[in-house]
């Protein structure tokens, strides 16, 4: 789900990786998703849309409660 936070950590990835250069606003606008578009250029979809393998190379997964009670055990 590309809420708020998700979303602002997303535009944060991205800049870390000088492909984003706007506002961390959490809104899913054009610049960032062209900036998904362009990290995902050479092994991903070509497409604004982050795709799950996209967001693992980012670091930016998102985890179920139950993924996260796992790794607190």
């Amino acid at each position: 789900a590309y809420t708020e936070e998700f979303v602002a950590t997303l535009q944060r990835a991205l800049a870390a990786r000088g492909l984003y250069a706007g506002p961390v606003s959490g809104v899913l606008d054009r610049p960032t998703g062209q900036a998904v578009r362009a990290f995902q250029r050479d092994d991903g979809p070509d497409s604004p849309l982050l795709s799950i393998t996209a967001a693992r190379r980012l670091g930016i997964v998102a985890l179920s409660a139950d993924d996260l009670a796992i790794l607190n055990e």
